[in-house]
């Protein structure tokens, strides 16, 4: 769990200077969603030694802790004006709703990988996977909507569509034999 958590917590420093303060690609990869749902289930099927409990713990846990890294480090990469730097982590934490979304998400991204790893049903691995394949189109249908379609994010757009394809497929092709039928 050490591990999925220190993990985690990489992911989201990672994300935050990824992200950084500015616009275009690197905005566009740092505001993907389905990552975030992913990390908690990963985490939940490695971590959760295939016990349904322990996965949605590891699942909380790793969402928090990503969301810490993100919104830490987030106090130091965003321009957030002149503060001392306590009221920079107070601002880049918010009201943290981002966290009151995990305390939901992380345990049920993490007991669906837990689940995922103990039974090998196809069909969990693939609904995961399929995240990546329609944050996209969430995507397109909000801008449109807004009038605000962003060109710039097709290409990001387009490599996290092909991630969710190849993450589908393994996801199927590791399905333990006699799981892909029933799911």
């Amino acid at each position: 769990m050490a591990v999925a958590v220190g993990a985690a917590l990489a992911f989201g420093v990672g994300m935050s200077v990824l992200k950084g303060n500015g616009s275009g690609v690197r905005d566009a990869i740092g505001n993907l969603s389905a990552p975030w749902l992913i990390l908690p289930f990963i985490a939940g099927a490695w971590a959760g030694a295939g016990r349904v409990g322990r996965a949605a713990a590891v699942g909380v846990a790793v969402s928090f802790a990503a969301l810490a890294g993100f919104y830490f480090t987030n106090s130091f990469v965003l321009a957030l004006g002149p503060h001392p730097w306590l009221a920079d982590l107070r601002l880049a934490f918010g009201g943290g709703y981002f966290f009151k979304l995990g305390a939901v998400s992380g345990p049920v991204f993490g007991t669906l990988g837990g689940l995922w790893q103990r039974r090998g049903l196809a069909a969990i691995g693939v609904m995961v996977a399929a995240l990546l394949i329609f944050e996209p189109v969430a995507w397109l249908v909000k801008e449109h909507a807004e009038h605000s379609l962003c060109t710039s994010d097709a290409a990001v757009w387009a490599c996290e569509v092909a991630a969710g394809v190849a993450a589908a497929t393994l996801a199927a092709a590791v399905a333990r034999p006699g799981r892909r039928a029933r799911s």
